[in-house]
This record gives C-alpha cells, sequence and structure tokens, in this order.
C-alpha cells in the first residue's frame, strides 16, 4: 500500500486529468514516509481497452 502521500499525488494527477508515461516503469518514491511505488508504462485501464482478451484470461 502507498503512503497517503503519494495518494495525493495520485489524486491531483487523476482530478487535473494528468497522465504519467514512459516507455521503461515509473518509480515514485516518499522520502518522508520512505514508501516506493512502481507505476507500469501503460496505465491498466488502457491496456485493458486496447486487449480486452486479457481480460477473459485472468477470469478463468
Amino acid at each position: 500500500m502507498t503512503c497517503v502521500h503519494l495518494q495525493e499525488l495520485y489524486q491531483l494527477c487523476q482530478e487535473n486529468k494528468l497522465k504519467l508515461s514512459s516507455s521503461d516503469l515509473i518509480h515514485v518514491v516518499c522520502k518522508q514516509c520512505e514508501k516506493e511505488d512502481v507505476c507500469p508504462s501503460v496505465l491498466v485501464d488502457q491496456y485493458q481497452e486496447k486487449h480486452p482478451e486479457a481480460d477473459e484470461h485472468s477470469a478463468e
């Protein structure tokens, strides 16, 4: 679980329609709590929209 500071960052991005993208993993580190979160290079929602068959396989 991420710390409250990283959750606030994600909420700020969501509220302001900001998207992070990279060809690699994104590591977000909170120096206050010493927590780290790793975001994949493709957002899950975007991946599922492009690959609905992957969702079917996870249900099996």
